[in-house]
């Protein structure tokens, strides 16, 4: 082969090689990028339709609880907090069209039950595939973390998971994975605002070992172009959880569901789809991931 034609090929390979990155490296980046997203939000609005079906052990259906659709709304502190819509089942909303600090239930509906941030800093990371779609990393569960003074970090060490990074952005734009072991355990306090129901025993965070879930990031495009107000968000949430043995009741958005029947093997099928809107602009959801 003549010798210009190695040389040609050298000067070409050399700066592929060059911009190879380390798995940590990479994943540093998504949380760089996951962190400076959250900024973002404060240009847009969004509603999240969420259905919840208990099923057996056998993967039938035992109770469709009813649907709920929820917006996010901003607390006078300018925190995000989720407020009900509507109800699948018609009853009337909590508060609906009162203040947001009087409507709020909890959380954002965008909000992760275990911490994202806190899983982008895990230190058990490979990669998996680097191409020009996406590239994967895998994330697995970290025993030497469990017992950390942090939940976060308890949890986050729990989790085995793959994460796909948009080439161009470094963002997590796809995390999937499950809970393997016990850190992400905890007990929860929730208002019933329904009912006057009174929930017996502490209420548990659904996240028991078995637990698995699928969230889908799509980038919502500025209708101005102007990329300093794009936004990443989570249009779409899968979750299979698992019921203690003796779970009796489910409480979500403030109110509480008795569950029957009260059988071994029970899993709590959680779907979640959201809409983005611009503030200021007559934008909708988009599904074009670059």
């Amino acid at each position: 082969m003549p010798a210009k034609l190695l040389l040609c090929l050298a000067t070409a390979i050399v700066p592929a090689l060059a911009q190879r990155q380390s798995a940590p490296d990479l994943l540093a980046k998504a949380l760089a990028a996951f962190a400076a997203n959250h900024n973002q939000q404060t240009h847009w609005n969004w509603t999240t339709a969420e259905t919840r079906v208990v099923i057996d052990g056998k993967g039938r259906e035992l109770q469709h609880l009813p649907d709920v659709m929820a917006e996010s709304v901003i607390r006078k502190d300018g925190r995000r907090c989720n407020a009900v819509l509507s109800w699948g089942d018609g009853l009337a909303p909590y508060a609906l069209g009162g203040e947001p600090d009087a409507r709020c239930g909890g959380v954002d509906p965008l909000e992760v039950p275990f911490r994202v941030e806190s899983l982008l800093r895990s230190t058990r990371v490979k990669l998996v595939k680097d191409s020009a779609s996406a590239i994967t990393l895998s994330i697995q569960p970290d025993k030497s973390r469990l017992r950390d003074d942090a939940p976060d970090t308890r949890c986050a060490a729990s989790i085995r998971a793959t994460i796909r990074l948009d080439p161009s952005t470094f963002f997590p734009m796809h995390l999937e994975g499950e809970v393997v072991e016990a850190g992400c355990e905890a007990d929860s306090a929730q208002e019933i605002r329904y009912g006057g129901v009174e929930t017996k025993g502490p209420l548990h965070h659904m996240l028991h070992k078995g637990t698995t879930f699928r969230m889908e990031y799509t980038l919502q495009r500025d209708k101005f172009g102007n990329a300093a107000h794009s936004y990443w968000i989570s249009t779409e949430q899968h979750w299979s959880r698992p019921f203690l043995p003796d779970a009796q009741a489910l409480v979500y958005m403030n109110r509480r569901f008795t569950l029957s029947p009260v059988l071994r093997n029970r899993r709590l099928l959680q779907d979640e789809r959201t809409t983005a809107q611009e503030f200021g602009a007559e934008s909708s959801t988009k599904f074009d991931v670059p």
